[in-house]
């Protein structure tokens, strides 16, 4: 713990030392709250007030049907000014009319009649004030068909409550601080999630690749502390300057948020607070994801060989955080336990919650459990990445690879983690856009071209990286036990796999219009041949998409990650990549499966066979549902649970299969990942 501990002081140091991490991790943070909320304040509060005072120009295209009362002589009719109709549509769209008005024709005489009549509002919905004006002139027209029939039930004596029994009044019994939490925590846990990560990673940056670019990385290891020592040194500072982010970022926001209250202390928002007692519930929140984004900006960063190349790893990190830390914005998701478990998504909703004065004790257990198991993972990683020579060194190296050079094939080269990260970023858009050429009344074509994209995309990187193809794909022969063995373990994951959906459901309840998508996909399975049907569901996805994650990322993340982190990283990359986030937890737990008979085996081929086994049963059971609806746990419409029969037999076939797959010698796991 000594030499931890003069470890971190050094670091320490040398990291407030410098002026941009000092810029970055202290001086933003103190700034930035300040600038971009009361800026938008001021902007919102300004531009509202003057839209709400600004009159709006109407032109009346009927003025013979104007009756002389529609236009009350009170302050609402003030902001309306009546103009020529001339050219109307031309004026509607330059800005010097905000809205057209028509009446039906007679419309005074016909309501005098007991008749009924039309209103027309012309208006641009791309305008605001335009919108606004129409909302307005609404308004009046509301007011006045109110007192139009008001008018006629007291002609016949009938009093005007006959239409109206009803007294509707809506009352808001959100308390002020709930409202304010509400609010401000839809973008505030965003960006303490972006500031924080940023702290770290500059930081990060600046203590392993700033190192080799100072040339000082050889004097400390060759101290007398170890690997692990100067892991845990540089780890615990990365941490303090993301923590000291954090708190600065949350100082930040509570007097900015004061300020603000004060100033608003005459409107409506006034009396908007947030406790004392939910910031540090946030600071609490935020300090397992702080040691978890310390943990993996070190391991990114340590493999760059400058601080310009550092830097560089900054974007695909904070592309890969921006969608789950957006999740707080989201109308309608509510902090569950199963997004408890997903990373960064629990803190963004856990701090809006927390910012509402709501704290929810299961939901924030699980999230910093699993945050901070996450964290433990992620500094292991870090670990690795320091005993291995050919990561700390990596600044001797030159960038051999060009789309103008013809690839050289080195045996034994499999992808690196950074070669890994680019290509899971561009798979998922591969699949996305291949997925935009598919028609909902084609759905197999739709298949078929999302397939021969990610093929295409693999073979590709192996050619244009100079990849060797029997290691980086795992093409191994695998012991003939290894079959039957998987055979029974998918059968048992496929059984627990229905419960895990069920399980999802009862938090994440799946639409109906997903439910009918996929039976309607799996319909279309009876109108062709069986082979078919079995070709396009089970074979062409095992193939194609085991190749690419069980086989070019798991193999390429195996060694230096580790077996679990890279099997865990891999089936979440393989759920990533379907898109869909109702099927997130079964297909990540398949791809757990399905990455530990690739590792256990050495080889792509049994789980391949795995993968096809899955999606050959499910689609099985739709075609032969009358079968399997006798079960009923199994009915395409029923949300019980498996009876525990069932599940009993699931964990023993998965639990025996796992057993008898052998497991491959120690020097056939061992892989060379040359090249980058």
């Amino acid at each position: 713990m000594s030499r931890i501990q003069t470890v971190f002081l050094k670091e320490l140091r040398d990291l407030y030392r410098d002026r941009r991490t000092l810029m970055v991790t202290v001086v933003l943070p103190l700034l930035m709250y300040p600038i971009i909320f009361l800026a938008i304040l001021q902007i919102t509060l300004l531009q509202a007030g003057k839209l709400k005072e600004q009159v709006g120009v109407v032109a009346l295209l009927t003025p013979e049907s104007l009756p002389g009362d529609f236009f009350p002589a009170d302050s609402s009719s003030q902001l309306l000014e009546l103009a020529d109709s001339t050219e109307w549509k031309e004026k509607l769209k330059s800005g010097e009319v905000d809205a057209a008005l028509s009446l039906s024709s007679g419309f005074a005489d016909s309501l005098l009649a007991g008749n009924a009549a039309n209103i027309t509002i012309h208006y641009l919905s791309s305008k605001d004030f335009s919108d606004q004006v129409r909302r307005r002139l609404e308004k009046l027209a509301d007011r006045y068909q109110n007192k139009i029939v008001d008018t006629r039930l007291e002609s016949i004596g009938i009093d005007t409550s006959f239409i109206h029994p009803v007294a509707f009044e809506s009352v808001d019994e959100a308390s002020q601080q709930e409202q304010a939490g509400s609010a401000m925590g839809r973008f505030l846990g965003y960006l303490l999630i972006l500031t924080t990560l940023s702290g770290a990673f500059y930081a990060a940056i600046d203590l392993t690749a700033g190192e080799k670019e100072r040339g000082t990385l050889e004097t400390l290891l060759v101290s007398p502390a170890s690997r692990k020592e100067l892991v845990y040194g540089k780890f615990f500072a990365t941490l303090v300057a993301a923590m000291i982010t954090a708190v600065l970022n949350l100082l930040s926001m509570g007097f900015t948020t004061l300020y603000a209250v004060r100033m608003l202390d005459s409107s409506e928002m006034a009396g908007m607070s947030i406790s004392f007692s939910s910031l540090v519930l946030v600071l609490l929140t935020l300090i397992p994801l702080a040691v978890l984004f310390a943990g993996v900006t070190l391991a990114l960063a340590v493999t760059a060989r400058n601080y310009k190349e550092g830097q560089g790893l900054l974007t695909p990190l904070m592309m890969m955080s921006i969608l789950p830390a957006m999740v707080s914005m989201v109308p309608g998701i509510e902090l569950t336990p199963l997004l408890a478990v997903i990373p960064i998504a629990n803190v963004s909703l856990l701090v809006r919650a927390l910012l509402s004065g709501n704290t929810p004790w299961l939901e924030m257990a699980i999230t910093l459990v699993s945050t901070a198991a996450l964290a433990v993972l992620a500094l292991r990683w870090v670990t690795i990445q320091f005993n291995r020579e050919s990561v700390l060194f990596r600044h001797a190296e030159d960038v051999k690879w060009s789309p103008f050079t013809k690839p050289i094939r080195e045996s034994g080269k499999v992808l690196t983690p950074a070669a890994v990260a680019v290509l899971s970023a561009v798979a998922v858009i591969v699949v996305g856009g291949a997925g935009t050429f598919a028609k909902p009344e084609t759905p197999f074509q739709g298949i078929l071209i999302v397939q021969a994209a990610l093929a295409g995309l693999a073979a590709l990187w192996v050619y244009r990286g100079g990849y060797d193809p029997v290691p980086a794909f795992g093409w191994r022969r695998p012991a003939f036990l290894s079959y039957p063995g998987v055979l029974l373990t998918v059968a048992g994951g496929w059984i627990l796999t229905i419960e895990l959906a069920t399980l999802q459901h009862q938090f994440f309840p799946f639409p109906e219009d997903l439910i009918k998508q996929f039976s309607d996909l799996f319909s279309g399975l009876e109108n062709i041949p069986v082979w078919q049907a079995v070709l396009l569901i089970a074979v062409l996805p095992a193939v194609v998409e085991e190749h690419l994650c069980r086989g070019l990322m798991l193999r390429g993340l195996q060694r230096p990650m580790g077996m679990w982190p890279a099997i865990i990283a891999v089936a979440l990359i393989f759920a990533f990549l379907h898109l869909n986030p109702y099927r997130l937890l079964p297909t990540f737990s398949l791809g757990i499966l399905l990455g530990y008979i690739a590792v256990r085996t050495n080889s792509i081929f049994p789980a391949i066979f795995g993968h096809f086994l899955n999606n050959a049963a499910s689609a099985l059971v739709f075609r032969y549902a009358d079968w399997f609806d006798s079960l009923g746990w199994m009915s395409e419409d029923s949300a019980m649970w498996v009876p525990w029969p069932w599940l009993l037999v699931g964990v023993a076939l998965m639990f025996s299969g796992l057993v008898l797959i052998p497991k491959a010698k120690s020097h056939e796991i061992e892989t060379s990942p040359a090249g980058s």
